[in-house]
């Protein structure tokens, strides 16, 4: 293959387990998708991407309509730093420029090459590596308490000054960072599992069920209930 090749592909139905010998960025441009990588599951949709190394296998189902950016990259573009960097990552937290021109190639079907400001902004001392470390922490455990204080301190600024990186970098507030992690990670097991409603709502950190209902259907127009239901039917098209 070429050093780089960008593919827009919809995803009607499962992939199934894939696995090549060139990296894989993973940048969804519509739609909700679950993700499989080396062990680890995840959700994607227009705030958090993927990194696939070399060798690593991997799947992905998408719910409903959808749209993603595959940039394959031959592993001589990407130094060793910064791949054993990104493997650790896995979870690219999307900043505001990344999707502007994300969107950019989704409406025109053009655009400039994405892969340069990728690299600068997800290297291991590229502009993003101020939040990066903070998002996947959330990421990982969206029900903790992320107050303001916490956040800033685990990035070591001030509050003001973590809520002028979060409005530069994503156009969004820390808080509202952490609603969208919150409600990835429900929308997750609502579909990988059978555990109660009103359990995932309070382990994903909301107060009761019903407020995880009015995020989900502010989202989507779906309750938790419709949403596990669209997935277990689209289990059910895939295996059919």
């Amino acid at each position: 293959m070429s050093a780089t090749a960008r593919h827009l592909r919809r995803y009607l139905r499962p992939t199934g387990l894939e696995c090549h010998d060139h990296a894989q960025w993973v940048l969804p441009l519509r739609g909700d998708l679950q993700f499989e990588v080396g062990g680890a599951g995840g959700s994607l949709d227009l705030l958090q991407g993927a990194f696939v190394a070399p060798g690593e296998t991997h799947d992905l189902e998408a719910l409903g309509d959808n749209c993603c950016l595959i940039i394959d990259c031959h592993p001589d573009v990407l130094d060793d730093d910064t791949l054993e960097h990104l493997c650790r990552q896995r979870w690219l937290a999307l900043s505001r420029d990344i999707r502007r021109q994300l969107q950019d190639i989704h409406a025109n079907g053009v655009g400039m090459d994405p892969l340069p400001q990728l690299l600068r902004y997800f290297a291991p001392a590229g502009s993003g590596a101020r939040l990066q470390a903070l998002c996947m922490a959330i990421a990982a455990a969206p029900g903790a308490d992320w107050t303001v204080a916490r956040m800033a301190a685990e990035v070591g600024v001030g509050g003001s000054r973590l809520h002028a990186l979060f409005a530069r970098e994503f156009g969004l507030s820390p808080q509202a960072w952490v609603s969208g992690a919150r409600l990835r990670w429900a929308k997750r097991q609502l579909l990988a599992g059978t555990a109660g409603i009103s359990d995932i709502a309070l382990h994903a950190g909301y107060s009761e069920q019903s407020a995880l209902t009015r995020a989900l259907r502010r989202e989507t127009g779906m309750t938790p209930r419709q949403w596990r239901l669209a997935g277990s039917s689209l289990g059910q098209y895939a295996q059919g």
